[in-house]
């Protein structure tokens, strides 16, 4: 499990840090996906994260735990959004926006693999009953191409694990 989790660590500060040396990130993205223990299966009205990628409808069918990965990471067959997660800013109204400090990494199934997200914002838009909500968008980039991912939505529990 930490394993696992460094892992994932080193693949999100890679492309934080505005890394171009996206030739593996087809690589990264099968490693990651191999050692990643599974994430919780989305259900509407509990775990979901939606958003429209480039103009087409994206649904997470699992969400990682923001307490395992240190971010609230939907995944898709391989195709992943990864948001900044803190739990001290999970609170209705807070706008976290983008940059290259606090990015959002898209990996996606086609020839350019990895995104990152440095324009835009999250909003989080309801806390209750143990979980959170917010919605999002964002302009990917890399190298000298970007991709455009809009109507972002996530909910996520924030239930204290005992």
């Amino acid at each position: 499990m930490k394993k696992t989790i460094l892992i994932f660590i080193t693949v999100a500060m890679f492309s934080s840090c505005g890394n171009n040396a996206h030739s593996d990130a087809k690589q990264r993205q099968s490693e990651l996906k191999k050692m990643q223990p599974g994430g919780i299966p989305t259900k509407e009205g509990e775990w979901t994260m939606t958003a429209n990628i480039h103009g087409k409808k994206w649904s997470a069918t699992s969400i990682m735990s923001p307490d395992v990965a240190a971010r609230i990471v939907g995944d898709d067959n391989g195709e992943y959004i990864s948001l900044p997660y803190d739990r001290k800013d999970l609170v209705v109204g807070n706008k976290i926006e983008f940059s290259h400090n606090n990015a959002v990494d898209l990996m996606t199934n086609d020839d350019v693999g990895l995104w990152g997200g440095y324009k835009g914002e999250m909003e989080i838009t309801k806390v209750d009953n143990g979980w959170a909500e917010g919605k999002f968008f964002f302009t990917g980039s890399s190298d000298d191409k970007t991709i455009e991912v809009t109507d972002g939505f996530f909910r996520i529990s924030i239930e204290q694990k005992k």
